[in-house]
């Protein structure tokens, strides 16, 4: 019999990030039958475990927060893969999400609403954080007017992430103040979801409407803590599941003596919208309110001419303003709105395409599925399966 592989797996398994991470190594796993993986949910941060010391590994997947643990990690001698991404050498290789991406998917986001004021908030000196605050910028500069949260003290670079995380109410003495001085309507970007639970937490106690006044974004859709909100979390979802099997391929091309890639980045899947997000940026009343009346319908079957009598003006004077402020007619919108619950419900629920699609305001399931083909290039049962 060929004797087992042993494959250490070294991630924290309390956040949503690292449970995808597990589930994309089992994927793998399930096809290899000599894989034995030992995994430890919360690794230490500076410390490899004492039963991982005294066992025999062969290759180790591991979050590498700190070249203390690398080091540690490196000394052992097997193949490694890092799904961290902070001390990034030739020697390990590193998988991670390609925040550039992550970025553009949210100020694409934002500017479909109709946002020109754009905020970026995280943890200064935390490294993903920074990495995302540097995309930002460089994506945002030329398409409105950003602002960035500057705490009164900066963080050490390296210290722990959880730290800052753990406390969800109190901030920095600024936070409060500069989270009233942004200019409204305004997106802000939150480094994680915890950082966009801490902001919806903070306007809420500072009396700022969301997300009329303050629409936020999280990053990793941990979906316990989005649905903990009030209101609940919008988040872009990351491939994670494909971090972990891309992770468990290197671990194995590495066994059998092949040349892996030193770094690889994985785009996230899609911007999963709840109500910190649904709203429309408009400054201008009569498109908000417009927007607002699409977006409440309880049967999404009211026709333009039906939305403009309920705002209380013409079609064409709506549609200017809409084209102004949002870039899209009034039935731009209609058909925007249709199709994003459309996305919710076949990602939500187990309801039927028939009932969807009445749910949507469509006469047929054939139509729904015509019309959700056109707007994002895939079948709803394709959309479902993915």
């Amino acid at each position: 019999m060929t004797p087992p592989t042993h494959i250490g797996l070294l991630v924290d398994a309390s956040r949503a990030y690292g449970r995808g991470i597990y589930r994309g190594v089992a994927n793998f796993a399930e096809s290899r039958e000599d894989w034995i993986v030992l995994a430890h949910e919360r690794p230490e941060l500076d410390e490899l475990p004492d039963w991982l010391r005294n066992s025999r590994l062969d290759a180790i997947i591991a979050y590498i927060p700190n070249r203390t643990l690398y080091k540690k990690i490196s000394a052992l001698g097997v193949p490694a893969v890092d799904v961290h991404g902070r001390c990034r050498t030739p020697a390990i290789p590193v998988i991670e999400s390609d925040d550039q991406v992550i970025v553009r998917l949210a100020c694409d986001f934002f500017l479909q609403s109709g946002f020109r004021h754009l905020a970026y908030c995280g943890y200064p000196g935390v490294f993903f954080s920074d990495q995302r605050q540097e995309a930002f910028l460089l994506q945002a500069r030329d398409l409105s007017e950003v602002h960035v949260y500057a705490p009164s003290v900066r963080q050490r670079v390296g210290e722990d992430l959880y730290r800052f995380e753990k406390d969800l109410t109190a901030q920095d003495a600024g936070f409060t103040s500069w989270l009233r001085a942004l200019p409204k309507p305004v997106a802000i970007l939150a480094c994680n979801d915890i950082r966009g639970q801490q902001v919806i937490n903070a306007c809420r106690e500072a009396g700022i409407q969301m997300p009329d006044e303050v629409a936020v974004l999280g990053v990793d859709n941990d979906t316990m803590i989005c649905r903990l909100c009030r209101p609940t979390l919008s988040s872009i979802e990351p491939d994670v599941e494909k971090i972990g099997y891309l992770a468990a391929q290197l671990i194995a091309d590495q066994l059998a003596g092949k040349r892996v890639a030193p770094r690889l980045l994985v785009p996230p899947r899609q911007v999963v919208q709840r109500q910190s997000t649904d709203t429309v940026g408009a400054k201008h009343p009569l498109v908000a309110r417009a927007a607002r009346i699409i977006r409440n319908q309880n049967d999404h079957k009211a026709s333009v001419e039906q939305i403009c009598q309920a705002a209380g003006v013409s079609r064409s004077t709506l549609d200017h303003l809409f084209l102004e402020h949002l870039g899209r007619t009034v039935a731009e919108e209609i058909t925007r709105v249709h199709l994003q619950r459309g996305q919710h419900l076949l990602r939500n629920s187990n309801l039927t395409l028939a009932a969807i699609a009445e749910r949507c305001g469509f006469a047929s399931a054939t139509y729904f599925c015509r019309f959700f083909k056109r707007g994002t290039g895939q079948t709803p049962d394709a959309y479902r399966k993915t």
